[in-house]
């Protein structure tokens, strides 16, 4: 028993060494080859410092999803050493099974796992935040700013010529139409100021109500108290990237939405991609395994690398394909995100299976 744990250990220890070496080592390349790129964008107030900036903000964004490649390289670089060394077969003779191996690989993915989970709850909804503010020349404060936005909330439409994460409101515009959708209110006003919850403060408004009769009243008001669902922070979400929301956030507004009867499928691909990931991660593992104890068994280490490289870029470009393919297709991003995902599963389960 201690020997198994000792020998668990080791192949943990092995695998996770590899995955986050190939994890930094990717990381630097990203980084380095984006600088490159920024370089050919330089204009007045964007210099090669501010560009270097903004690649050291956005880094944890490359980090993130670079992690499944990663977990694959890495894979394929730790079991290809212990096979190399003959300590797969030394394993394997003393009775210890194949998936029991394949456990202790996946057991080090989970570590990545983890980190990405820490990086987009946490971690890049700021830097990203921001990166954009240096590339964009503009304060923090001011990424929370909307200009001419429509929202729908039941039966009424709003227009806001302006707001801003702070709870301002500039020019607004409120359609109220009744089950018939015939208008029944048309209300402007001049200012806006979010008080709690629900409740808005409007300024200098002018009411007008649509009677059956098709008369109209005008209505004249300093200051008006407004129930809108609308809050401060989902104005600054609408500013943000769906791909740079924490998954909390990303649920809160899209229930937001859903109660309105708007479609969120950009926010609803987002949030199944970032599902996704974890699993991803663990399906690349999968396949990097059959590598090792597979067809690719008797291949050279640098052949093996390039295969799963291509595997990996392979996978991450149909993954993406497939998942704005959803935003077109399908009611639901759900099963477009995780086909890939499935097909890696049962290659590299079937792979494995074979060489038992």
């Amino acid at each position: 028993m201690l020997a198994r744990r000792l020998i668990a250990k080791h192949v943990t220890t092995t695998a996770a060494l590899a995955m986050f070496g190939t994890t930094i080592v990717l990381g630097l390349l990203q980084a380095l080859f984006t600088y490159l790129a920024e370089l050919s964008s330089l204009k007045n107030g964007y210099t090669a410092w501010k560009a270097l900036e903004y690649v050291f903000w956005n880094s944890p964004h490359y980090l993130y999803e670079i992690l499944p490649i990663s977990a694959l390289i890495g894979a394929v670089i730790g079991l290809g050493t212990l096979a190399s060394n003959s300590e797969l077969i030394v394993m394997r003779s003393v009775g210890i099974s194949l998936w029991r191996i394949v456990g202790w690989v996946m057991r080090s993915a989970l570590l990545l796992v983890v980190l990405a989970f820490a990086l987009i709850q946490w971690i890049i909804p700021y830097t990203s935040e921001r990166a954009e503010s240096i590339k964009n020349h503009q304060a923090h404060a001011e990424l929370g700013e909307v200009r001419g936005y429509w929202t729908r909330e039941g039966q009424r439409f709003i227009y806001i010529d302006y707001a801003n994460s702070q709870g301002e409101l500039r020019n607004i515009q409120i359609l109220d139409f009744d089950q018939d959708y015939r208008l029944k209110q048309d209300l402007l006003a001049e200012q806006g100021q979010f008080e709690q919850k629900t409740q808005w403060n409007l300024k200098q408004v002018q009411q007008t109500q649509i009677l059956p009769t098709a008369d109209a009243t005008l209505t004249q008001s300093a200051q008006l108290p407004v129930d809108l669902a609308l809050q401060p922070k989902y104005v600054r979400m609408v500013t943000v990237d769906p791909d740079d929301l924490p998954p909390t956030q990303l649920v809160s507004f899209m229930r937001y939405l859903s109660d309105y009867s708007q479609v969120p499928k950009t926010y609803q691909l987002a949030f199944w991609k970032k599902v996704a990931m974890p699993f991803s991660l663990l399906a690349l593992v999968v396949i990097a395994c059959s590598f090792i104890f597979g067809p690719l068994r008797q291949q050279s280490m640098g052949f093996r690398l390039v295969i799963a490289l291509f595997i990996g870029l392979g996978f991450y470009y149909m993954q993406d394909f497939l998942g704005y393919a959803s935003l077109v297709y399908s009611p639901s991003p759900v099963w477009f995100v995780f086909v890939p995902i499935i097909l890696i599963f049962m290659a590299g389960g079937y792979l494995l299976n074979r060489a038992k």
